[in-house]
């Protein structure tokens, strides 16, 4: 007897094999970009994420340019800390007496001075911001007070200051007296750039890229300097600016924008900006 024949005819092998290429372009034009794809939102968020650790190690050295008190620690003269949290009363102490703190934090005075160990602070008024210089206006020894040009002054010679802004030094420890008429007041020491203004240098310039800055105590912290500039606001405006005469917002707001290096891998356009605040 014979037996039917079983299986495909060559046409039906070819209906198949063109249904299926059909079915495979469909799937691929759908799936196929994705697949491909795929990685990118990984890699972006790898970005960000190594922007963001990045950012934190600047905004930490930023947030921690008044160093806070500790105990057993060696202080030099003109250092500047703040009491810790458990003490905190708004109030900041200037080092008068080079020396090693003690166990204990001491009970900060509102005035005058106290013995920390071998250390002696003095008050030196309110915490962070620093306030500009006015005119006409009396100072006391140890008031730190901040000028146009980026630096902050410790005032040596408590008087009155004059009815126009004297000639700041930019060197360290350098001194300027004011006068009224002929008439010696006030004195000040340039005690070094005003902390956003210090950042500001230390970010670097725009354009350019770092392979080995120093922030949050990691000495290879490296990013690309896309934005850093002072901005002030005209209404709700953002406008970059330069030191102008009698413009009392310029200084406190710093624009930071960064990018990675170009030696990081994957390697995104994905950027961080952050704003920065005079305190």
């Amino acid at each position: 007897m014979k037996l039917p024949n079983k299986g495909f005819t060559l046409i039906e092998v070819i209906i198949t094999l063109v249904l299926a290429g059909i079915v495979a372009a469909m799937l691929f034009s759908y799936f196929g970009s994705s697949i491909i794809q795929s990685s990118t939102p990984v890699s972006r968020l790898k970005a960000v994420g190594k922007l963001n650790a990045i950012m934190e190690k600047i905004t930490s050295d930023y947030n921690n340019s008044y160093a806070i008190w500790s105990p057993n620690t060696t202080y030099t003269v003109d250092t500047i800390i703040l009491p810790t949290k458990w003490r905190k009363n708004w109030y900041q102490y200037i080092c008068m007496q080079a020396g090693t703190s003690g166990s204990m934090e001491p009970a900060w005075p509102t005035s005058g001075a106290v013995e920390d160990g071998s250390v002696r602070w003095e008050y030196s008024g309110t915490q962070p911001p620093l306030k500009s210089w006015v005119e006409d206006t009396d100072y006391t020894i140890n008031a730190v007070i901040y000028s146009r040009n980026g630096y902050q002054y410790k005032c040596i010679v408590a008087g009155r200051s004059g009815y126009t802004e004297p000639a700041w030094p930019t060197t360290i420890d350098a001194t300027v007296t004011e006068t009224r008429g002929s008439t010696s007041t006030v004195a000040w020491k340039c005690r070094g750039l005003q902390p956003l203004l210090a950042l500001q240098t230390r970010i670097g310039n725009e354009g350019s890229e770092y392979s080995n800055k120093t922030f949050g105590g990691d000495n290879q912290v490296k990013y690309r300097v896309i934005y850093n500039r002072f901005i002030t606001f005209a209404g709700n405006t953002e406008r970059s600016t330069a030191v102008v005469a009698g413009e009392a917002d310029y200084g406190k707001y710093l624009k930071v924008t960064i990018g990675l290096h170009s030696t990081e891998s994957p390697r995104t356009d994905e950027t961080l900006t952050t704003l920065f605040v005079r305190r």
